[in-house]
Formats: C-alpha cells, sequence, structure tokens
C-alpha cells in the first residue's frame, strides 16, 4: 500500500516538473518552399523539381508533426490523470498542483493549436504554388489536378 502511495506522490512530482512537463520540445520546424512568384520565374524543369522537392518536404514535415501531436497528447493526458490524483488525494498543497497541471494543459493545447494553424498555412502556400505551377503553358501537366 504505501508503494502505491509513494509512486504516486512519484508521478505528480514528476508531472509537476518543469524539466519535463516541456519534454516535447518544439514544433517541427516548416520547410521552406518556393513562392508563387519563384514558381513562374523557373525553367519548366527546374519549377518541377521544385514543386516535387516541396511536396516531400512537406509529406516529411506532417510525419514530425504527428510524432509532437502526439507527444503533447500524452502530456495532456498524463497531467489530467495527475489533476484527477490530486484531485482525490486531499492534500493541501492539491490546488496549486492541480494550478500548475491545468496551465501545463493549456500551453499543450495553445501548442497543438499553433500546429495546426502553422501546417494549414503551409499547405495553403503549396496549393497557391502549385496553382502557379499548373497555370504555366510550359511545363508537365501531369501532376496537375484534372479540370
Amino acid at each position: 500500500m504505501m508503494l502505491k502511495y509513494g509512486m504516486a506522490i512519484a508521478f505528480l512530482l514528476a508531472a509537476a516538473s518543469p524539466a519535463l512537463a516541456d519534454q516535447c520540445g518544439d514544433a517541427p520546424l516548416a520547410p521552406a518552399m518556393p513562392s508563387v512568384s519563384d514558381i513562374g520565374k523557373q525553367a519548366p524543369a527546374a519549377a518541377a523539381a521544385s514543386k516535387h522537392n516541396a511536396f516531400l518536404d512537406i509529406k516529411n514535415w506532417q510525419g514530425s508533426l504527428k510524432g509532437y501531436r502526439d507527444c503533447l497528447n500524452a502530456e495532456k493526458a498524463k497531467d489530467q490523470a495527475a489533476v484527477a490524483s490530486a484531485q482525490q488525494s486531499g492534500d493541501k498543497d492539491a490546488q496549486s498542483k492541480i494550478d500548475k497541471l491545468q496551465q501545463d494543459m493549456q500551453a499543450d493545447d495553445t501548442a497543438y493549436n499553433q500546429s495546426v494553424t502553422t501546417e494549414t498555412q503551409i499547405v495553403n502556400e503549396f496549393v497557391a504554388m502549385s496553382n502557379a505551377y499548373c497555370s504555366r503553358t510550359d511545363v508537365d501537366k501531369a501532376s496537375c489536378p484534372k479540370k
């Protein structure tokens, strides 16, 4: 029984630790892409290569984003469990622990939402760049949407 309480306290302390609370780190950096004007100025083969490379870079980045978001979700779930445990503990310091955990959960939510906003912006930039490529008359339109 003592072991269970010791484990619960260790878990609460670990969850409240600032070093562990930010274990997901920063969001992966978004890839750099050629702009719409860059695609318009490039030779057809270079424009096709730029478009393809941007697509691959985005897909790789999205894979990294998934891992980052999974980490944020795991941190939030851990903090939620710690909040529930602290609420049941009746500890006099429980409210300050709960407040800290709730701040950590809010930070995780904010980071998650910011990553979604950034992903949306990058995908929209890619679509604009892709549309600029596809609007050219001198390029292979095999990768362009059918009209």
